[in-house]
């Protein structure tokens, strides 16, 4: 506590009379965080720990043969589904908070069994599956409860669009890609917008990461869903993309103070060549978005995941191309000296202004 509070009366100095702050509510905030020390890693572990220790209740309702009325499952899960919010709102304990997760889950999945069996039709247990992951996310500002919440909304969405609707994946691509870009470039505005937002600000980061990945996947993957992945213009996701890395590029040129105009037009060139070359492979493209972006805010996590994403999306485009085994290591070759082109001018640009 006292280094917060040293922190605290720091900024106060600093900024003077117009600095003002909830003194009580930070010191309460603080002692929370302290007293239940986690990291996702923890949670996760926790979360399947729990899981695993459900599965006898779950071997008992089969037992009994609740599995057989649909109705009763519709029942149990919708209470599984609302104690979990309810103990998740009330309560901030790390044990409750997991075991509020693991009854969340386990109620989804009753209850989608369950309305599968009332012959409801896929498409109307998607849109059911999203209307109860955007309320859960809306009530309770729990990290892993929203997450799981996101991933409920999105991949109910992509499962709308493997139903013959393919031209939707436009719309999921455009709403995860420049949500994810909002967040990240308007960070500060959203967590001081008000409590709620910046409650929600990590798991939606993550979610909308985790989410844009899994459109990528699914494009890269279409074989998965029986999709077709020339059944629909790739190169409309990847004018998308395109637009969220032009700007990324103008801002990076921008904080890094490159005014001379023979090397703008360079990384503009450069930049073209990576869209012209992943105009039909708009996973590459997004992978790379997802790495400058995450670059721009310092988000390493973000960066990460980027990296790996591109090494995989790469290699899935190289062992998808109908083309000789010497065409595709041309390919492979021409992008890599490419890559190393933007690396190099990007580092020698840092070196020049680590030097000033």
């Amino acid at each position: 506590m006292e280094p917060l509070k040293k922190v605290l009366d720091h900024i106060s100095t600093v900024e003077g009379d117009q600095f003002e702050y909830d003194e009580n509510a930070l010191l309460a905030a603080y002692n929370t965080q302290k007293n239940n020390p986690s990291s996702i890693v923890i949670k996760l572990l926790s979360i399947v720990g729990g899981f695993l220790a459900s599965l006898p209740f779950v071997g008992l309702l089969l037992l009994i043969g609740l599995y057989e009325s649909d109705i009763g499952m519709s029942i149990l899960g919708s209470i599984l589904i609302i104690a979990a919010i309810v103990i998740n709102t009330e309560y901030d304990k790390l044990i409750l908070d997991t075991f509020s997760i693991t009854l969340y889950l386990m109620g989804i999945a009753i209850l989608t069994i369950s309305l599968v069996g009332h012959s409801l039709g896929e498409n109307v247990i998607a849109l059911l599956m999203m209307g109860i992951g955007f309320a859960a996310m809306v009530i309770t500002q729990n990290f892993m409860l929203s997450f799981i919440s996101i991933l409920i909304i999105n991949t109910s969405f992509l499962f709308l669009i493997s139903q013959n609707m393919l031209d939707l994946i436009h719309l999921y691509m455009l709403i995860n890609a420049f949500g994810f870009t909002y967040l990240l470039l308007k960070e500060a505005n959203i967590i001081t917008w008000s409590k709620k937002l910046s409650l929600l600000y990590n798991p939606m980061r993550i979610g909308l990461l985790v989410s844009l990945l899994l459109g990528f996947i699914f494009i890269a993957n279409g074989e998965l869903v029986a999709m077709d992945i020339y059944v629909y213009d790739p190169w409309i996701t990847s004018i998308l993309m395109s637009s969220i890395l032009y700007y990324i590029i103008h801002q990076l040129i921008t904080n890094y103070g490159i005014t001379t105009l023979s090397h703008k037009i360079l990384i503009y060139t450069l930049s073209t060549l990576i869209f012209i070359a992943t105009l039909f492979a708009p996973s590459i493209l997004g992978a790379i978005v997802i790495m400058l972006l995450c670059f721009r805010v310092n988000y390493r996590t973000g960066f990460g995941i980027g990296i790996m994403a591109l090494i995989y999306f790469i290699s899935r485009y190289y062992y998808d191309l109908s083309f000789t085994l010497l065409t595709k290591s041309i390919i492979l070759f021409a992008s890599g000296i490419l890559f190393l082109a933007c690396y190099f001018l990007v580092l020698k640009k840092l070196d020049r202004n680590e030097k000033i």
